[in-house]
């Protein structure tokens, strides 16, 4: 059976590189600009070219959050799956990946939109976990109700002495 998480993770994976490398490419623009001394150092941001790369970068980013909110939404159906999710969560925070990234998110699990102090926040670990731990509680239910169907218990035999 195939875990829709598995693809949730290729597909968040697909979009931190993309990220990258249109933000890459935005900073490729911003030293062309500058280095072809068309405006001064600082004021790059405000060249047509680089205003599109800067654009295509902020599209791509809200692509990735979107797609790291569907990590949120999309529970694991398999426990190999919940590992899959848990190990790449700490896969990305804890090793140099600098292109995986996780938004901010506000106590719904959507990424924050302001900055506003008053507004709760949750640490995106909080709702990876709280996706894979009601995974995991349904596993365990369906499995209580299939489980006394499907095996037989062995009548008890007591110790010869």
């Amino acid at each position: 059976m195939d875990d829709p998480i598995i693809a949730a993770i290729e597909a968040h994976r697909r979009a931190c590189a993309e990220t990258c490398a249109a933000y890459e490419r935005r900073n490729a623009v911003e030293d062309e600009i500058v280095a072809g001394v068309r405006v001064p150092a600082g004021e790059a941001e405000s060249d047509p070219q680089w205003i599109a790369a800067d654009d295509a970068a902020g599209e791509a980013l809200a692509v990735q959050d979107d797609l790291a909110v569907k990590l949120l939404e999309t529970q694991p159906t398999t426990i190999a799956g919940a590992a899959a999710l848990l190990s790449y969560y700490v896969d990305a925070v804890t090793t140099t990946q600098p292109e995986i990234v996780f938004p901010e998110l506000d106590g719904n699990s959507r990424p924050l939109e302001s900055k506003s102090i008053d507004e709760p926040r949750r640490d995106f670990a909080y709702f990876i976990i709280r996706n894979v731990a009601t995974a995991l509680s349904k596993m365990a239910a369906a499995g209580e109700a299939i489980e006394p169907a499907n095996y037989q218990l062995a009548p008890h035999v007591a110790p010869q002495s």
